[in-house]
């Protein structure tokens, strides 16, 4: 199987698809601290890149643009793992208010959902899916378009980092999976030295494999307060750079509107100046419904509410839209299947372990 970009699949969707400015931004910040003697200007207009994008972290770079000028990278300093050395210094604001919602989550399970959530803002060009089998948290990319192997590398070693910085320097994961073929003997100690754990190569997607005594740590760097806010910021910039995509519109519109109380598919409507029948036929295209969203919306924002410890369930009631706390109380077992004071208590018990 090829996984190099051939320009070739999808033309008319390759198009669309974009990565986030602030990752690109890192990279050419990088390559100015090593002495690689390259050219990066040269590199940038070869790949059709215009460098007044540098300025902006706000702005999107189509991917088969940012996926050329990591080739031509790959090209100009000969080196198969310069991916790896690229994320050995790759910081947080690669990845927007993302990356500042990754270093406070309170474990490496929110940790890595909040990535299944938000990974749009990042790049189009993949989807991410957390899931847990056999007691390991099972994190992995599947890729929706060609895309080069040092692109990928870059990613996931950039996620291993970061899972190193919010939990542990030595971390080492149970396993790791590359779509890209086995690399010669010299390049293959860089990445048994970088993952330090069993690497299999030529997979179908790329995975990180992370015990159940890792994911469930709470981390040092815990912070609710942090993530709420920086989960909007990601919610809106979803919603204005991505608006073909119906659902982070509509999350941030009842973010905006839940602790008015006057939250419903006509009120949504209303505020994305659509109709009603045209936002149920979108949702339904996205295989959901309006209430599976707010639910969604309310259980995540509940969720960090609760974890503040500065609200009452009286207050977070009346946050989320509830007419009571009762009201509340009986939604939010439904969806977590567990009580509000059940919730706390289980979070009392896990700080303590």
């Amino acid at each position: 199987m090829n996984h190099t970009s051939s320009g070739k699949a999808q033309p008319e969707l390759s198009e669309t698809r974009s990565v986030i400015a602030s990752w690109l931004i890192q990279i050419v910040a990088i390559l100015d601290e090593f002495d690689f003697s390259i050219d990066v200007p040269d590199l940038l207009r070869r790949a059709e890149v215009d460098p007044d994008i540098l300025q902006d972290p706000n702005a999107r770079v189509r991917s088969r643009r940012f996926s050329r000028f990591i080739e031509l990278i790959v090209e100009a300093t000969g080196d198969e793992t310069i991916g790896l050395k690229l994320a050995e210094r790759n910081t947080p604001g690669s990845m927007h208010a993302l990356g500042y919602s990754l270093f406070s989550s309170r474990t490496l399970e929110t940790f890595f959902h909040r990535f299944d959530r938000f990974f749009r803002l990042i790049s189009h060009s993949a989807e991410t899916r957390s899931e847990i089998r056999k007691g390991c948290l099972i994190h992995s990319i599947e890729l929706k378009e060609d895309v080069p192997p040092v692109r990928q590398d870059v990613f996931l070693a950039t996620v291993l980092r970061f899972v190193r910085m919010v939990y542990r320097a030595d971390y080492s994961p149970v396993l790791v999976r590359m779509r890209r073929p086995k690399p010669g003997k010299v390049a293959m100690d860089e990445f048994d030295a970088f993952f330090c754990c069993p690497i299999e190569y030529g997979h179908d997607s790329l995975e990180l494999h992370v015990a159940e005594k890792d994911y469930t740590r709470v981390l040092r760097g815990a912070n609710s307060d942090i993530v709420r806010r920086n989960d909007q910021i990601a919610m809106e910039y979803i919603a204005r750079f991505d608006e073909q995509q119906i659902i982070p519109r509509i999350r941030a519109a009842i973010v905006e509107m839940l602790p008015d109380g006057a939250v419903s598919l006509e009120s949504v409507s209303r505020e994305l100046n659509t109709s009603n029948r045209s936002l149920q036929r979108q949702l339904q295209d996205e295989g959901t419904t309006f209430n599976t969203v707010l639910d969604d919306v309310r259980q995540h924002l509940a969720i960090g509410y609760l974890r503040t410890g500065r609200r009452s369930i009286k207050e977070i009631s009346y946050l989320l839209g509830y007419k009571d706390p009762s009201n509340f109380s009986r939604a939010f077992r439904r969806l977590t299947g567990q009580s509000p004071q059940e919730f706390l208590e289980n979070e009392r018990q896990l700080d303590d372990s």
